[in-house]
Parts: C-alpha cells; structure tokens; sequence
C-alpha cells in the first residue's frame, strides 16, 4: 500500500478542500489548533468540516486534532454525517490551567465515512517494564502467554509517545502513528491530506507561543449570579432512595449539593437488572439532559458535577453542559479493558464541571501526588519498593491510569459496570470537604454512598433496582459499624484444566501445524476434548489468542 499525501499550508487549506472532487480522499487529517482562526469553534470550523466529510470517500478516516474544551462540539457535529469511532487522548506536555486539574489531554477524533469495513490497522507501541520489579507494566493477571513479543496494541489513550505540545499541533511521533493506522489493503492506493502543514511539530516556527490557556465555554462574559446555598431537610440526607431519578432529584431545593456524580447506563445492552440500556440515541440523551439539567439545579454555587460515561456520549453531554456550567476537565480515566477491534478500548469520559469558574471546592493538594508510571501496581511490588524506599511520585493530571477497572467477577457486587472506590475516592477528596453532600442518582450498588460515607461525608444515593438499592443499605450499615461486608458469591466447582492450558495446547497444536487449528484439528490431535473449548470461551477466535501470537509474528 502506497500512500499519496498531500500538506497544503494554512494560507490555501480551504481552498483545497473546495477544489478536490467529491469523494476523492480516503484520510483526512485536520489539525485544528493550528488554523488561524480568531477562536476555535464549531462556528468557525464547519467550512473545514463540511469541506472534509464532502470530499471523503465511503470508508475513509476522517482525524480532527485539538483540544477538549472545543472538540465536544465539533463531535456531535460530525457524528450527524459520519460514524464516530474513537476519541483518542493524547498525552501532551503539562500545562497548569486557571482553575481544575493541571492538563496533558490533546484530543484527536476519529471517524469514518458509511459504516463498511473500518480501514485501521493494528498499531503496536512496546512493552513498557517496572522500574522495581522488572516485570511489564501491565498486569496481564495470569495471561503473560498472550504478550505479543512486538509489543501491545495501542488503545484510544496514547501515553508512550513523547510529551510535545498537540494542543496546537500534531507531534511527529502522533502523526506518524495516524498514519500507521491506515488500512485500505495492499493494492491500494492512498490519498489524503494533512493540513494545515504549519500544524506539523516540525514545520513550525521555533519561536515560542504563548502558553495554551482554555477557554471556558459556554457562559462567556460575566457569570450570572449566585443563588446563596439552600439548606437542606435532614431526612433528606444520608438516605438510600428506591425509585425514579429524575422524580426523587425534584424533592431536592436548588443549590443544595456539594457533589453531584453519575455513571449513566452506557446504552450498549448491558445486563443490568432494570434500566433499558439499548434505547434509541435521541431518547437516550433526552433522558440524560433532563437529569442533567436537575443536577445543575441542584448544585451549589461551589459544589462540582461529574459524569463518566463513553466518549461518544461525553462528547453529547459536555456540549449540553458548556451552555449551563463552567467547563474544568475532560478527565480520561485510561481504564483498559480486553483487545477488541483494532484499537483497544480504554478511554472513559470523566468530565468535571462547576457553578463557578474559579470559587469551588478544589482540594488538590489532598491527591496531587501519585506513584510514578515507571512502576507496575501489583500489590507485591508496591509493598516491596515502598519498604525499600522506591517512591517516585508524579503530578496528578487529567489522564487517570493509576486506577484499575474491576476486572474480576469475585469482586464484583452483581453490577456490570461497577466502579473501583478508589475511583470514587479522589472524586470525593478532591471536589468535597467533611461534612458535605454527595449525590448519586444512579448508584447502582452503592460504591459512591459507600466512599462519600467512609470519608465523612454525607450522601444521597437514588436506584431504580430494589436488588441494588436494599445491597447498598447493606453496605452502609457495615460502614455505620466501621466494617465492611463483602456480598457472598456462589463459587463455582474448580475444573481440571485452566484458559490458560487450553490456550497453551492450541499454541502448541498450531506450531506443529504452522497454522491455526481448526475445530477439526482439535479433535484429531488435541489430549482434550472439543467440548471443553467451547465451555470455556465463548469464541473459537478468543481460544486461538495465545496461537495466533506465534502464528502471526
């Protein structure tokens, strides 16, 4: 696959985009940081935009580069014309803002044109290794037979590279990346455009720029006043409520909650017990808007609203949220899953917002230090090189990846998407004092009613599932007795053959082959039975993991 890329300057961008033929480009890169453009907006954009999606053929990858104080936006624009895919973070050169977390995310969207074949490849950075213990940075918890010796898979957070200024341009390493991305088969030849080219690390001036400082979108000018802060009834508070969200939020007065969080349902089919999580996009965000805009009004004019959910969906309710509050942090909780797709999905959306662009609740230097990411987390490590004295520390930013998702089943409360405490924690150090109010209203089983309480902070917690609501009750009352229980689970009858084994047989049945094996080879020449394979994974591909490492190296 050859690659015929073009670079117009800032000077003739858009008139190139207007004279290429419809559908004639297969990979756009827009690097808007560098447009000279009097403010970066979707306003001043959309000539650019426009210009792309027209001129991009069926399958082709449109890249938009800049920052998230703007890119929301841009993004819900073009997910109107085109299939978002992915919002990949890019971690950047550290740059203190005004007010929130000190920053290092650059952003890149990634969409293609028509929903056919998605033409990216797997792109690989190395292994990274613990400084202490010399083991790969990433616990791969029991499953270090499936490390590809090139290296990991990159995910939509990038954090390898090194650090450079991608707010107003595309570092080399960044854009060599993209383009290693790029995917249309051998034969192919590629055409597309990066632009401007003075948005290329080195094509720019050596003079320096002036720092990048976001603005605060949404509410320009004066801030409205400030309602005084309501007090609240006691029974109101420290309170599991059963029910409707958005009927129970209307009991709430105005301007009542330090801390307002939600974990929505993701709309992906999710088993959870009640919630319709496959809802039509429109009716989904409808739903999310009317419970967002009761979490604004019950917010204080210092307190502080979080809500996670997938970048996708973020980029939906941070565009609802600029024209109500004021933006903070696009927070990228860097929480890796299991390799799926060409890019390993591992970018949860954490936007932080409050009432007030700079008079919050802002306790930053009770988490602004962190263990440095030259050091694996498995426990043993830690407890070892902390006895030895090994403790660099590093600056807390808005790219969170010191905190693990709950990847166990054992340690899980029966919830899909079950947040770790330690997650809930620094939300609730950071953004609340003692005594003050957490509110959730989708609690699921109840880990931010548990933090808020074990902190010495009150809490509301709202569940539309009796099951969860009567378990975070549970939870609650062993807190009240300073112990903490753990829900009893049915444990399963041990087999006599692991994943791993199984795994391990198929790489060794495909070296003798030199191929991957078939369900048939397996029958012919496995010492275990078909059955087994298929009760244990519910692919054949998902069997072959450890196989095709061999196979395809």
């Amino acid at each position: 696959m050859s690659q015929q890329i073009a670079y117009p300057g800032r000077a003739i961008l858009s008139q190139w985009l207007h004279e290429l033929p419809a559908e004639s480009q297969d990979v756009i890169v827009l690097i808007t940081g560098a447009l000279d453009l009097p403010r970066l907006a979707l306003e001043t954009l959309r000539d650019y935009l426009d210009a792309s999606i027209r001129v991009l053929r069926e399958g082709g990858l449109l890249f938009i580069q800049g920052r998230p104080d703007y890119l929301p936006e841009v993004g819900v624009y073009l997910d109107q014309h085109l299939t978002f895919k992915y919002w990949i973070a890019i971690e950047s050169e550290l740059h203190a803002k005004v007010s929130g977390l000190p920053s290092v995310h650059a952003a890149v969207l990634l969409f293609t044109k028509g929903n056919r074949r998605f033409n990216v490849r797997r792109v690989r950075f190395p292994h990274r290794y613990c400084a202490f213990c010399g083991r790969s940075l990433r616990d791969w918890g029991g499953k270090s037979h499936l490390m590809h010796p090139e290296g990991y898979v990159i995910s939509d957070v990038w954090k390898d590279l090194p650090p450079a200024d991608n707010y107003a341009q595309l570092s080399r390493p960044v854009l060599d990346t993209i383009l290693r991305m790029v995917d249309f088969g051998a034969s192919h030849q590629v055409h597309g455009l990066v632009g401007p080219r003075e948005g290329i690390e080195e094509e720019r001036t050596r003079m320096r720029e002036t720092a990048i400082q976001y603005v605060l979108p949404g509410l320009q000018g004066n801030p409205p006043p400030s309602s005084p802060a309501h007090d609240i009834d006691p029974h109101l508070v420290n309170v599991v409520h059963c029910g409707d969200a958005l009927e129970i939020l209307r009991q709430y007065p105005d301007n009542s909650i330090d801390l307002v969080f939600a974990d929505p349902p993701y709309n992906l089919d999710k088993c959870y017990n009640v919630y319709e999580d496959e809802q039509e996009d429109a009716s989904y965000l409808a739903w999310c808007n009317a419970w967002l805009e009761e979490y604004v009004r019950v917010l204080k004019p210092t307190g502080s609203l979080y809500v996670l959910n997938l970048p996708r969906w973020g980029m939906y309710h941070a565009t609802f949220l600029n024209q109500r509050l004021y933006f903070q942090n696009w927070i990228v909780w860097d929480a890796v899953s299991e390799p799926r797709g060409k890019l390993m999905p591992a970018h949860y959306a954490l936007l932080f917002y409050t009432k007030h662009p700079y008079t919050f609740t802002f306790n930053y230097a009770d988490v602004r230090e962190i263990d440095a990411r030259c050091y694996c987390r498995r426990a043993g490590c830690i407890h070892q090189r902390k006895a030895a004295r090994h403790d660099e520390k590093e600056p807390l930013t808005d790219i969170w990846w010191d905190i693990y998702r709950i990847k166990h089943k054992r340690d899980r409360d029966y919830h899909p998407c079950q947040l770790p405490q330690g997650l809930m924690e620094r939300i609730i150090r950071l953004s609340t004092n003692p005594g003050d109010i957490v509110l959730d209203a989708m609690a699921g089983t109840g880990t931010t009613a548990v933090a808020a309480a074990q902190l010495g902070r009150r809490y509301v917690a709202i569940d539309i599932d009796e099951a969860y609501v009567n378990l975070t009750r549970q939870k609650l009352a062993a807190v009240g007795q300073g112990e903490y229980v753990r829900v009893s689970r049915t444990r399963k009858q041990p087999r006599p053959y692991t994943k791993k084994e199984l795994q391990l047989e198929l790489r060794a049945i495909a070296q003798r082959l030199g191929r991957l094996p078939t369900p048939e080879d397996v029958e012919r020449m496995s010492r275990y039975k078909l059955e087994v394979f298929y009760e244990l994974f519910p692919t054949w591909g998902k069997a072959l993991k450890a196989a095709k490492i061999d196979i395809r190296s």
